[in-house]
């Protein structure tokens, strides 16, 4: 009996595990494409902030055509050939996207990066198609029981990928005595190599039968979720969180590189201090198991602001130690976020039309989180050359971004708020909870190291 059992579990096994390793060889490729490297190697090129800017918010603006992946999941018997066919392309489409710069240098810059910029938005463009598919396969296979704790040891896993793809990069760059027009470059074609290797896996995944709403107009399927009045608040929320976070993300690395001094390899290396996201994703996979994602939405969103104060407040000389101290605890309620508001989406989103209620969140919100990008680019280059000084020191218009950020993300702890899940527990018992547990007993050492918060009233 034992022996049938495992051998119908070890089908569901093999592709769960081979979900996270694809998921670990994403990472690899996410790593490079993110990494300070390739802000010094654009940067070294000749590109200002408003090419990052729309650098940042391309792939969030065009996270529309997410839509066009959701009427295609809505019609498709089998979402994996589609997926994997595009996925490749899209991500083969870097290539150019780093080597136009470099293959012709007597282009000018306004053109040059113009270019750069088209294939960004194809391979984007492409890469956002694929998202339903594989989000509505994925909500079709993972079991629902341990859908939030799987989820959070695959995050786990490939947090630990990307540090020690983010570690290897740093050190690479920070060592390695050859220009970044180089280096950069050898990096992509690794990371890209990766990238291709994760889609590849697929291959050998189970593709349970896909539910197909053939009948109903386009347009009603897009706008069911919208109407959804229990689902709206978290569209809501979505969408002004992905706005606001992007604000100030797409810049960070900019402003350590530019105004902090900071060489691409010491940026690399601090970026990495955010190993506390894999060291926590488990665990949070089981709050959101046993107390409901809002609450751990609610703790996560509420802690987001920190970092930004700390960008607010670093200088040159406290940089070193400061920033990779608040990405530390910034990684930890990252990942609460990375496993609650996915969970939240695909186990409350009906099956027959899902992949519009998941574009509804990854492709609408992501669409604000574009705008929010571009609008701080614009944000920057309009306030360029603003200073004052006060309290000793000198305040430039990035600073004046990171004051309004913090705004916008308290913002947004309001409307978490408002999202519908009455099963939940109530956010001060999970606190409670959470202090109590490792690893956040010792991640807010000496407060919630011998102690637990102790709520007025319990129900």
């Amino acid at each position: 009996m034992r022996a049938e059992r495992n051998d119908m579990i070890s089908p569901l096994r093999r592709s769960l595990r081979l979900i996270t390793m694809a998921g670990c060889f994403f990472m690899v490729y996410f790593a490079v494409i993110s990494c300070p490297a390739c802000v010094k190697y654009f940067a070294s090129m000749g590109a200002g902030e408003m090419f990052f800017g729309m650098l940042a918010g391309i792939p969030l603006l065009l996270m529309f055509t997410q839509y066009v992946g959701a009427v295609a999941t809505n019609h498709l018997k089998r979402r994996k050939p589609v997926f994997m066919i595009i996925v490749i392309i899209g991500r083969f489409l870097y290539l150019p996207i780093v080597f136009v710069p470099l293959l012709f240098p007597g282009l000018g810059a306004d053109y040059k990066f113009a270019v750069v910029l088209i294939f960004v938005a194809v391979s984007n463009a492409l890469l956002n198609v694929a998202g339903p598919l594989w989000l509505s396969w994925m909500a079709d296979f993972v079991p629902q029981l341990v859908f939030n704790r799987y989820w959070g040891m695959r995050q786990f896993f490939m947090q630990f990928s990307w540090t020690v793809s983010y570690l290897i990069v740093g050190i690479f760059t920070f060592y390695a005595d050859i220009p970044i027009t180089i280096s950069f470059p050898l990096l992509a074609i690794i990371g890209i190599a990766a990238g291709i290797t994760d889609v590849l896996l697929y291959t050998k995944v189970h593709e349970p039968d896909n539910v197909l709403v053939p009948d109903k107009p386009i347009m009603e399927t897009i706008i069911h979720p919208l109407r959804d009045v229990q689902f709206q608040p978290f569209v809501l929320f979505s969408c002004a969180w992905a706005f606001s976070v992007m604000f100030s993300a797409a810049f960070m690395q900019l402003y350590a590189i530019q105004e902090l001094n900071l060489t691409e390899g010491q940026a690399t290396l601090i970026w990495a201090a955010g190993i506390a996201n894999a060291l926590t994703a488990v665990f949070w996979g089981r709050m959101a198991d046993k107390h409901g994602h809002k609450p751990v939405l609610t703790i996560c969103v509420a802690m987001k602001p920190v970092v930004i104060l700390a960008f607010l407040l670093v200088t040159r000389q406290t940089a070193l130690w400061l920033l990779p101290l608040a990405l530390l605890f910034d990684s930890a309620w990252e990942a609460g976020i990375l496993i609650s508001s996915p969970g939240y989406m695909l186990q409350k989103a009906p099956q027959q039309n899902r992949p519009m209620f998941i574009a509804a969140v990854t492709g609408f919100a992501a669409l604000w989180g574009g705008i929010g990008a571009v609008l701080g680019g614009a944000f920057l280059y309009y306030s360029s050359g603003w200073s004052i000084g006060l309290m000793g020191r000198t305040w430039n218009n990035y600073h004046l971004l990171f004051t309004v950020n913090i705004i916008m993300r308290l913002f947004c702890l309001v409307l978490v708020r408002r999202i519908h899940e009455p099963e939940s527990t109530r956010t001060e018992i999970v606190l409670n909870d959470i202090l109590g547990a490792w690893p956040m007993r010792y991640l807010l050492f000496p407060m919630g190291l011998y102690r637990k918060y102790k709520p007025k009233r319990t129900t």
